[in-house]
C-alpha cells in the first residue's frame, strides 16, 4: 500500500491533516512520531507523483509549517509574560465595572517620595 505511490500521496495527506489536528489539539510533542512515517512516504512520492496530488501535499505542508511557527510565537509571549510576572517587571493590567484601568501587582507611588535614581 505504501509503496503504491497514489496510496502514498493519499497516506501522506491524510498524515499531514492528521499532524494539523495535533498542532490545533496542542499536542506538539506527538508530533515526532509521524516523522519517519513521513520521510518514508515522501521517497515513495519522490519518483513520480502527479502535480495535482504534489500541489495539495504542499499546500498542506505549508500550512501545517504555519501553524508550528504561529504556536512558537505563542508560546515564547507566554514564556515571556510569565517571566515578566515572575519578576514583578509587568503589572496585569484590569478594568472595574466603571470602565477604568487598573494595574494590579504594581506598587502606587507613595507621595513625597523620589523614584529617580
Amino acid at each position: 500500500m505504501l509503496f503504491d505511490v497514489p496510496s502514498a500521496a493519499q497516506a501522506l495527506e491524510d498524515l499531514l491533516d492528521h499532524e494539523r489536528s495535533m498542532i490545533l489539539d496542542g499536542k506538539i510533542t506527538d508530533l515526532a512520531r509521524g516523522a519517519r512515517q513521513k520521510e518514508h512516504l515522501l521517497l515513495r512520492l519522490a519518483a513520480s507523483v502527479d502535480d495535482t496530488a504534489l500541489g495539495r501535499i504542499r499546500r498542506k505542508a505549508e500550512r501545517n509549517q504555519a501553524l508550528l511557527a504561529a504556536a512558537a510565537r505563542g508560546l515564547k509571549a507566554a514564556r515571556n509574560r510569565i517571566g515578566k510576572i515572575a519578576t514583578g517587571n509587568a503589572p496585569m493590567r484590569t478594568y472595574g465595572a466603571d470602565g477604568t484601568a487598573r494595574d494590579i501587582g504594581s506598587r502606587p507611588a507613595q507621595p513625597g517620595v523620589n523614584h529617580r535614581a
